[in-house]
């Protein structure tokens, strides 16, 4: 769950799994440099826009200087202890592919939806098990889940303010909300009717603090709008 977004990474390539790993990375918004001599068709036009710097050659120690993340999958595996051995030096997190006593961290299977993100490990004991279950999460947690959150954003602004001094206030709103039938509604496309059903959720508080009243929603954050 790192937020790499604007962060400069260095990916050292030449593994088969290279364009895809890079392409993950620039997904999520990293400043990638690839340091590979192989050949990866795929990644030329990301270069030619802009969006990846590419050095066409091998490791070399000293390679890893301003970076805060390493990935290291090159063809010869063999070239991740030298790249471990700097990476500890200097203090960067390294994840070295299929090759877990070079890694300082793991990579997880990763489904999402939207900003729901759901991610499995098996510790690195067995990657293959970690893509079925997440293929299976994938089916139960479907578009509907993006659409949902994406509903539930403005919330987050409207608990607080209803609530200011009580967490438990808020997070039994929170939970009444999710318990809600909102979800189903979005899922079917009644987008309105799942916001109306948030808001009624969040205005019900069945054991109102003494501070709060009734806990009624502020005027001006009773109707959220979400823009698509």
């Amino acid at each position: 769950m790192l937020d790499l977004r604007d962060r400069p990474v260095l990916f050292v390539g030449g593994g088969w799994e290279t364009e895809t790993k890079v392409r993950g990375l620039l997904g999520v918004g990293a400043r990638v440099t690839l340091l590979s001599p192989g050949e990866h068709p795929g990644l030329e036009p990301l270069v030619q826009e802009g969006r990846l710097s590419w050095l066409r050659r091998g490791y070399q120690r000293g390679d890893l200087g301003g970076f805060c993340l390493v990935i290291s999958h090159p063809a010869d595996q063999s070239l991740n202890a030298e790249v471990a051995r700097e990476a500890r030096e200097r203090g960067i997190w390294l994840n070295a592919v299929d090759d877990p006593a070079h890694c300082d961290f793991i990579l997880p299977a990763v489904h999402r939806q939207g900003e729901l993100v759901i991610a499995v490990s098996t510790s690195g004991v067995a990657p293959a098990l970690g893509v079925r279950i997440k293929q299976r999460l994938a089916r139960e947690y479907g578009p509907e889940y993006a659409e949902y959150l994406r509903l539930l954003r403005p919330f987050r602004a409207i608990v607080a303010e209803t609530f200011p001094d009580d967490f438990e206030a808020r997070k039994a709103a929170w939970y009444r909300m999710i318990d809600s039938p909102a979800l189903e509604l979005a899922a079917r496309g009644e987008v309105q009717a799942a916001r109306a059903v948030l808001l009624e959720a969040l205005r019900h508080n069945p054991n109102p603090h003494p501070r709060e009243g009734n806990a009624a929603v502020p005027a001006s954050v009773s109707a959220p709008e979400v823009t698509p």
